[in-house]
């Protein structure tokens, strides 16, 4: 289970939609929940209009009382440790460091803000902070309204994108964290391009070792009491395949293992792992392991769901 969840603060209404999720998560676990706010410094363009310094001044110290009253409201109403954090600095290395500094072990916010003052812009640096972290994001898209409070159970289908290796399957423990037990049911799918394989025969054979892969771990998962379902399929657009099951089946979360930087560095030629956090119109749970290869490590094959 979650026990410490750290939810970026900036002064947009996106960031307020993803505290409700937060605190659904540590209401379950008992976990902390520390909000933090990022001041990064005004830069002033050589030669620019002039610009008064005292209306950031005032738009920071409206976020610090507003950050801090949550805070205590939510701590004081649900019995549980919420706390108001602000920093100073670049927006991606000081979150970096105060991720850092203690046992942290999720984060939850909005993959974009459209605060029209914002300084920290939080939910435009998503990729990158998922990038140098190993600390699971959870990913949610801005709505309409902000909802107050989330009802149990949160997630009732989990689909799980593995590409057949160890390392896609690390964040299968991450995940069973957000199911509910008896309720939640998990998908896992792999996708298999034919235009990467010889020949028909090769194409069974791949297949094969696929659905081999899929039912081993799904019987670990099965093994603790979860539902699970496995899926093979044959796609030329395996981001694409991922998307259209996940609106098919109407599933509530998207957890997926990228490799690291190639998570941001390959954006402009559109990996599977950034594909479908464009497209997806539910959270998605986006985990780096530790001992994620770097970019200049060879890439996997790309005849599956080679999450980068």
């Amino acid at each position: 289970m979650y026990t410490s969840i750290v939810v970026p603060f900036d002064d947009s209404e996106c960031a307020r939609q993803a505290l409700p999720l937060a605190l659904a998560l540590a209401r379950r676990s008992g976990a902390d929940v520390h909000l933090v706010h990022v001041r990064a410094p005004v830069v002033l363009p050589q030669g620019g209009p002039m610009f008064d310094t005292r209306l950031d001044d005032d738009l920071q110290e409206e976020i610090r009382s507003e950050v801090t009253a949550l805070a205590a409201w939510h701590a004081r109403d649900m019995s549980l440790l919420v706390d108001a954090n602000f920093l100073t600095g670049p927006v991606v290395p000081t979150l970096q460091q105060f991720l850092a500094s203690s046992g942290h072990d999720l984060i939850v916010m909005m993959t974009h803000a459209r605060g029209g003052l914002s300084r920290a812009l939080l939910g435009n640096h998503a990729a990158e902070i998922a990038r140098y972290t190993s600390i699971p994001l959870l990913l949610m898209r801005p709505s309409a309204e902000t909802p107050t409070e989330l009802a149990e159970p949160l997630f009732r289908h989990i689909l799980v994108p593995l590409d057949g290796s160890a390392m896609a399957d690390e964040v299968l423990d991450r995940v069973v964290s957000l199911g509910t037990p008896d309720v939640t049911h998990y998908t896992l799918l792999t996708i298999v391009t034919s235009d990467a394989l010889s020949d028909d025969s090769d194409l069974e054979v791949e297949r094969d070792a696929r659905r081999a892969h899929l039912l081993g771990t799904a019987a670990e998962l099965e093994a603790s009491g979860a539902v699970v379902k496995t899926l093979v399929q044959v796609h030329e657009r395996p981001a694409a395949a991922i998307l259209q099951f996940a609106d098919e089946e109407h599933v509530d979360l998207i957890a997926l293992t990228t490799h690291g930087r190639g998570f941001v560095s390959r954006l402009m030629v559109g990996s599977v792992a950034d594909e479908v956090v464009r497209g997806a119109t539910v959270p998605l749970l986006v985990y780096r392991p530790e001992h994620a290869r770097p970019e200049s490590a060879a890439h996997e094959r790309d005849d599956v769901v080679a999450l980068p």
